[in-house]
């Protein structure tokens, strides 16, 4: 499921970024490539307003996906790495006490020369 989650991540994301690109501050992208195809086929503002209207939906559909696969990660992937960081943990402290008794004992007092 995450794999699929992220597939459809990746395709909206190449989406969203090519109909923010086909836009224009002034709203002539579209009208400009075309030739003026666009203006006289969805009317004067049609393709700005399709334009927009296709940014807003890519847009919440980003954000839902992205909630999505922060679930995906929370129930899955997120508690497999959580146990394997509390295993690394108890290794750590199991072996710290075993390394101390491995060093030689320090003599209380250090003979006078």
């Amino acid at each position: 499921m995450y794999t699929l989650l992220m597939v459809i991540h990746v395709i909206i994301s190449i989406a969203l970024i090519l109909v923010i690109l086909a836009q224009s501050s002034k709203g002539g992208a579209l009208d400009g490539m075309v030739g003026g195809t666009a203006s006289s086929v969805l009317g004067g503002q049609g393709a700005s307003k399709f334009l927009k209207n296709a940014t807003q939906i890519l847009a919440a559909l980003f954000m839902i996906n992205c909630i999505l696969l922060a679930f995906q990660l929370k129930g899955g992937k997120a508690s497999a790495t959580s146990k394997a960081v509390e295993k690394m943990k108890k290794e750590q402290v199991t072996e710290q006490p075993a390394e101390q008794e491995k060093l030689p004992a320090l003599p209380d007092e250090v003979p006078a020369e």
